[in-house]
C-alpha cells in the first residue's frame, strides 16, 4: 500500500487522499508555484493506524456523545479520543515511509501540518481545527508529530465544527503535511478578495515578524494593508506596533519580544507588496475563485506555504452581468419581505415567473420561464438590480422612499452608498419604466372614484379580486398530469401580478397617499408629524389584524366548551378555510400551508387558552380604535385653531381616508399568498406523480427542483437532494447583507459613527446587539446563547464557544486571526484590536458590535 506522495505527484482533487492541505499544496507544487517542498502522509496511513489498534469504534461512540451546544461533553469526548491515539502504536509499514521519505527530503528542520480530508473546501474552510508543529527535526520527532497531527482530528473544535457542517465520525481521515520549514524573517496572509467587505477587486494583506503562527494564533496585531486587486495601488494601510514574534527553538517554536527598534516598521515594503499582489492574481487565476494565502519571506524569496478558498464571501448574485456593465447594486428582496432565510428553488422559480409579470405590466416582452434583467438569486436570497433607479433623479427617490417603507436600513444603506460612489452620478437618461397611457388614466380614475367613495371602491375591489383568485382555485382540481399541471402553474403566475394590481392598486395607493400627505402636512403646519401615529392605530379591514382576531374567537369558543384545540373542531376547520392558505415564511411557496400543517396554529390557541379575558385583543382593538378617532378630532381641532378652517378640513378629509383606506396595505399580499397556495397545490400533485413514477422518493422533493426540470426526463431524486442539501446550509447563514454590489461589497447597515464607542478593526460584517460575556480563558467558560464574547485574544481552542456567541469582540488578532476566520464561517459579526476591550466593558453590560464599522457601541 502507497503511504506517501510527493507534492509534484498530487493534484487538487486528491482530497481522499492527501487531505485540503495536502492536495492543495500538490496543485500548486504542479502550477510551479514558489511552494517549498515537502511530502504527504496519505490517509490510508491514519486508517491504518487506527485499524491496527481497533480504535475505529470507539472513537465513533465516544464522538456521537459530543454534543455541540455542551462543550463539557464535547472536551470529554476529545480527551478520550486522543489518549486513544496516544496510547496507540505506529504501524512499522507506515513508520518505515515516513523515515525514508523524510531522510529523501534532505532531513532538518521541517512544518508537519494536519490535513483533513474535510478542510479547505469550498462550502467550509476548517481553519485551525486540527494542529501544526513547527521546526521538527529527527525521524523519531516526526513521527511523534504526525501522531500528534492524527489524534488532533479530534480537537474539541475540530467536533464541534464537523458537527456544525453535519459531517459525520465515521466520514473523515486525516494526512499530515511534511514540508521544509521556511525560517521566515516576516509571514502573514493574503486574501485575493477582501473577506470583510465582499469586494472581489480588492486584496488584503496582513503580516508580522518572524513565523507566521503569531498572525495565525492572534497574538499580534498585524500590519495590514487593503490593495487594489487591478492596479496594486495600496488603498489603505495600517502599520501596527508588533510587540511579538514566533520564533524557531529547539524542537518548536517560542513567543519573544520584538526588537524595539523593529516594532513600528513595517514587514512588508512596496516591492513586496507588489510581488504578494502578484503571486495572488496567479493563485487565484490559477483556482478560478477568490483565495485565502498563508505567505513568508525568507532571506528575501517569497514562498507559497497554503492557499484555500474564502468560504466566508457571501456570493455574487446571479446571473452575472458582463464586465462593460460597470457597477450594479442589488438590494435583498427577501429582507424587504422581513425574511431572512432562503426561499426553496420552487420558490424561487415562482418569483421568477412574477418577475416576468411585472415586466410585463410595464411593457417589456420576456419568453416562458425568462426572468427581468433586474432579477438576481445569490445564496437561495432574491435580490433586484436598482442601479439604474439610482442613476435617475426621480427613480432614486422612488427607490429610496419605498425601500424606507420597508426597511429603513436599506434606505439609508442605498444613500450612504450613492454619497461615497460617484460610479453611481446621476444621468440624463430617462426611465424605462413605461406603462401604457390608458392603463394609468384607468387606475387613477378608479383610485379617484375609491377615495372619494371608499366603501364602495373597497367593495367592488374585494369582488372582483375574490372572484378572480376564487376562480384559479376552482380550476386547480381540474388539471391532470405533470405537464399539465407545471404549464398552469408557469402561465398563471406571471399574469396573476398585472391584474391583481389593476384591481388593487387603486384600492390601496388612496389610503396610503392620504397617509403621507396628512404626514407631511402635519410637518408643515405643527412642526411634528408625529402626532399621526395615534392615529393610525387599529385600522379596521387589514386581512392579518382580522385573521388575528378570528384567531382569538377560535380560542374562546374552545374555552367555552372545556376543549382543547385540535384540527378536527368546526371553528378551526372554519378558519383554516379561510386563513389556511398562510404559512410561516408565506411567501415561498415550497413552505407548508396551515391547512396542511396546522401544528402552528393549534399551539397559539393553546396559548390564548391560557389568556384572561383582560388580555381581550378585540376589546383592545375597539378601545384603540376610538382613541384613535378622538386623536383625528384632536388634531383636526389643533388645526383648525393654529392654521384655519380650510385646513383643518382638508386634513380631517384626509384623516377619514388614511383610516378608512390604508389598512387595505396587507390585502394584495393576503391574496398573492392565496394564489401561491393554490399553485402550491399544484406542484404537490405533481410531485405525487413523480413519485408514482419512481422519479422521486417524497413528494415535497418536488419543491427542490424548477419548473423547468419538470420537463426533464428521467430520474430527478439526485438533482432534489444536491438542492436540498444548499438550501439547508444556506438556512444556517446568519448574516444577509441588505446591499451587495456586483464587486461583491456587502453592506449589511449604513455606518454611522457613535460618540463613545470603542474602535477597532473589521473582522467579520454584520452587525449585533446583546450582552457582554468577558472571558480570560475558554477552559470551564459558558456562554449564554446570543452572548457577545470579549476576550484578550482567541485561538481555536476558543472556537466551541463561538457556537453560542452573537459576535466576537478581541482586544488582539487580524482578520486572518483564527477568531477571525471562524466568526467569518459562523457568520457572528467580529470587531477585532479593540484596546481594552475586556477593561472598558462588563459582563452584562449591552453593546452594539458593528462588523461594518469597526465600533462597538455601549447601549448602557
Amino acid at each position: 500500500m502507497v503511504f506517501v506522495s510527493w507534492f509534484t505527484d498530487l493534484r487538487k482533487d486528491d482530497v481522499a487522499l492527501a487531505g485540503g492541505k495536502g492536495a492543495n499544496l500538490g496543485e500548486m507544487a504542479r502550477a510551479g508555484l514558489p511552494v517549498p517542498p515537502g511530502f504527504v502522509l496519505l490517509t490510508p496511513a491514519y486508517r491504518a493506524f487506527v485499524a491496527a489498534n481497533g480504535l475505529q469504534a470507539e472513537i465513533e461512540r465516544l464522538a456521537d456523545q459530543a454534543r455541540p451546544e455542551d462543550p463539557v461533553s464535547v472536551e470529554a469526548a476529545s480527551a478520550a479520543i486522543r489518549a486513544l491515539f496516544q496510547a496507540g502504536a505506529i504501524p512499522d509499514e507506515v513508520s518505515q515511509a515516513v523515515t525514508t521519505a523524510y531522510a529523501r527530503l534532505g532531513g532538518g528542520p521541517v512544518a508537519v501540518r494536519s490535513s483533513a480530508t474535510a478542510e479547505d473546501l469550498p462550502g467550509a474552510s476548517f481553519a485551525g481545527q486540527q494542529e501544526t508543529y513547527l521546526n521538527i527535526e529527527g525521524p523519531e520527532q516526526v513521527l511523534e508529530a504526525v501522531r500528534r497531527c492524527w489524534s488532533s482530528l479530534w480537537t474539541a473544535r475540530a467536533i464541534s465544527y464537523r458537527a456544525r457542517q453535519g459531517i459525520r465520525p465515521a466520514e473523515v481521515a486525516l494526512a499530515v503535511v511534511v514540508q521544509r520549514l521556511v525560517a521566515s524573517d516576516a509571514a502573514g496572509v493574503l486574501f485575493t478578495a477582501n473577506p470583510v467587505t465582499g469586494r472581489r477587486d480588492q486584496m488584503v494583506i496582513d503580516g508580522a515578524w518572524g513565523l507566521g503562527e503569531a498572525v495565525v494564533s492572534g497574538q499580534v496585531t498585524p500590519d495590514h494593508w487593503v490593495v487594489d486587486g487591478a492596479t496594486g495601488g495600496i488603498v489603505a494601510r495600517l502599520i501596527s506596533s508588533k510587540a511579538l514574534m514566533t520564533v524557531r527553538r529547539a524542537g518548536g517554536t517560542e513567543t519573544l519580544p520584538v526588537p524595539l527598534e523593529i516594532q513600528a516598521r513595517p514587514v512588508l515594503d512596496e516591492l513586496r507588496v507588489a510581488a504578494l499582489v502578484d503571486l495572488g492574481r496567479r493563485v487565484a487565476a490559477h483556482y478560478g475563485a477568490p483565495q485565502d494565502l498563508e505567505w513568508a519571506i525568507a532571506q528575501e524569496q517569497l514562498y507559497l506555504l497554503q492557499a484555500r478558498p474564502i468560504t466566508s464571501l457571501f456570493p455574487l448574485p446571479g446571473p452575472q452581468p458582463p464586465p462593460e456593465a460597470g457597477l450594479r447594486i442589488y438590494v435583498c428582496a427577501n429582507i424587504l419581505q422581513g425574511l431572512l432565510e432562503p426561499l426553496t428553488p420552487m420558490g424561487i422559480a415562482a418569483f421568477r415567473a412574477v418577475g416576468r409579470g411585472i415586466a410585463n405590466l410595464v411593457g417589456a416582452r420576456l419568453r416562458p420561464g425568462e426572468a427581468p434583467a433586474a432579477f438576481k438569486v445569490a445564496a437561495g436570497r432574491l435580490f433586484v438590480d436598482v442601479t439604474s433607479l439610482l442613476q435617475h433623479r426621480k427613480g432614486r427617490s422612488i427607490i429610496f422612499g419605498a425601500s424606507a417603507i420597508l426597511d429603513r436600513l436599506t434606505s439609508e444603506a442605498l444613500k450612504a452608498l450613492v454619497e461615497r460612489e460617484p460610479r453611481l452620478a446621476l444621468t440624463t437618461d430617462s426611465l424605462s419604466i413605461k406603462v401604457p397611457l390608458r392603463v394609468v388614466l384607468r387606475l387613477a380614475a378608479r383610485a379617484i372614484f375609491t377615495l372619494f367613495f371608499p366603501a364602495t371602491g373597497r367593495r367592488r375591489t374585494l369582488a372582483a379580486v375574490e372572484a378572480l383568485v376564487g376562480e384559479i382555485e376552482r380550476r386547480v382540481d381540474s388539471l391532470r398530469g405533470v405537464a399539465q399541471r407545471r404549464h398552469f402553474v408557469a402561465e398563471h403566475v406571471p399574469g396573476l401580478l398585472p391584474r391583481l394590481f389593476a384591481n388593487v392598486a387603486p384600492l390601496v395607493a388612496p389610503g396610503l397617499a392620504a397617509r403621507f400627505l396628512a404626514e407631511a402636512k402635519l410637518k408643515q403646519w405643527l412642526g411634528d408629524a408625529s402626532a399621526l401615529q395615534p392615529v393610525l392605530r387599529s385600522l379596521p379591514h387589514n386581512p392579518t389584524t382580522e385573521m388575528d382576531l378570528a384567531l382569538w374567537r377560535v380560542s374562546r369558543a374552545l374555552k367555552a366548551e372545556g376543549l382543547q384545540p385540535s384540527a378536527d373542531h368546526p371553528a378551526v376547520q372554519a378558519f383554516l378555510a379561510r386563513y389556511g392558505h398562510r404559512a410561516v415564511r408565506e411567501i415561498d411557496i415550497g413552505m407548508p400551508r396551515w391547512r396542511e400543517e396546522p401544528a402552528h396554529i393549534l399551539n397559539v390557541l393553546r396559548t390564548y387558552l391560557t389568556h384572561g379575558e383582560d388580555a381581550d385583543p378585540e376589546r383592545h382593538f375597539r378601545q384603540g380604535a376610538e382613541a384613535a378617532e378622538r386623536a383625528a378630532a384632536a388634531l383636526v381641532k389643533r388645526v383648525r385653531r393654529e392654521k384655519g378652517a380650510v385646513r383643518a378640513a382638508f386634513l380631517g378629509f384626509l384623516l377619514s381616508r388614511a383610516r378608512g383606506l390604508a389598512g387595505m396595505r396587507e390585502y394584495p399580499k393576503f391574496q398573492i399568498v392565496r394564489f401561491f397556495a393554490a399553485s402550491r397545490r399544484v406542484i404537490a400533485r405533481a410531485g405525487e406523480e413523480l413519485v408514482a413514477a419512481g422519479r422521486l422518493d417524497r413528494a415535497e422533493d418536488v419543491f427542490f427542483l424548477d419548473w423547468r426540470d419538470l420537463d426533464a426526463p428521467g430520474d430527478l431524486r439526485g438533482r432534489a437532494a444536491v438542492n436540498r442539501g444548499e438550501y439547508e446550509r444556506e438556512m444556517a447563514r446568519r448574516a444577509i447583507p441588505r446591499v451587495i454590489t456586483s464587486e461583491g461589497e456587502t453592506i449589511y447597515a449604513a455606518p454611522v459613527a457613535v460618540e463613545g464607542a470603542l474602535v477597532g478593526a473589521t473582522a467579520s460584517p454584520g452587525v449585533y446587539e446583546g450582552r457582554v460575556r468577558i472571558v480570560h480563558d475558554p477552559r470551564g467558560a459558558r456562554l449564554e446563547p446570543g452572548e457577545v464574547l470579549v476576550a484578550p485574544g482567541t485561538d481555536p481552542a476558543w472556537t466551541p464557544l463561538f457556537l453560542s456567541a452573537g459576535a466576537l469582540v478581541m482586544e488582539v488578532g487580524g482578520i486572518m486571526s483564527h477568531g477571525s476566520v471562524v466568526a467569518r464561517e459562523y457568520g457572528i459579526p467580529a470587531v477585532v484590536g479593540v484596546t481594552g476591550a475586556t477593561q472598558r466593558l462588563r459582563t452584562g453590560q449591552r453593546v452594539r458590535v458593528d462588523g461594518e464599522s469597526g465600533q462597538v457601541v455601549p447601549l448602557d
